[in-house]
């Protein structure tokens, strides 16, 4: 029994120091995962999470009519030491020519400081190549991808956008890279269906 407690503290002080050595996510990241991704952008959800992890409203507008009408509320939060916004909202595009109606719900977040990690992060997370790249300062990605279960993969070239859209697969992420912030934008096309 006398040498079975020096092994129990050993390992227990092995096991503690494996956790603290795993690597945290960046800040940016970790606040898009919480607040837009495993809400799925919705933003009733994402003002629970916001709101149960102490994000105050924000005096930004909550609703603009340009250029399509959109619902949008902002919070002001601080994760890991690090001030950001986070804001949900929905946007319906009216029918314009031959394209029906299309409606989306988004979830946004912003940060103040440089956050290249994040940014990565990001980056690596969606899985897929970006559409297009804006090059400058600031750097924008543009993604545009499908959603099967946990998986995420390029649209396909062959099947009709607005139906991919009225089924839920559709996403967008447009991630904005400067030396002095960095902010996230997810979108879930949601076809002509009234977003929730």
């Amino acid at each position: 029994m006398r040498r079975l407690g020096p092994l129990l503290i050993a390992t227990v002080v092995i096991l503690t120091a494996g956790a603290e050595a795993q690597v945290h996510d960046p800040p940016l990241f970790s606040v898009f995962k919480a607040f837009c991704v495993d809400t799925g952008a919705s933003p009733d959800a994402v003002r629970s999470a916001v709101e149960a992890a102490g994000g105050k409203l924000s005096a930004h507008p909550g609703a603009t009519a340009w250029p399509f009408p959109m619902t949008v509320t902002t919070w002001d939060i601080t994760a890991g030491g690090h001030s950001m916004n986070v804001s949900a909202g929905t946007q319906q595009v009216p029918p314009v020519q031959n394209r029906p109606q299309m409606n989306s719900n988004q979830c946004m977040v912003r940060g103040f400081v440089n956050d290249d990690a994040s940014v990565e992060a990001i980056r690596n997370w969606v899985g897929v190549p970006p559409a297009r790249i804006s090059r400058g300062n600031p750097t924008i990605y543009y993604f545009d991808y499908q959603e099967l279960g946990s998986g995420r993969s390029t649209l396909p070239t062959t099947t009709n956008a607005y139906d991919m859209a009225k089924e839920g697969r559709i996403w967008s992420l447009v991630v904005l890279q400067s030396q002095d912030g960095a902010s996230v934008q997810l979108v879930h096309h949601l076809g002509p269906s009234v977003p929730h």
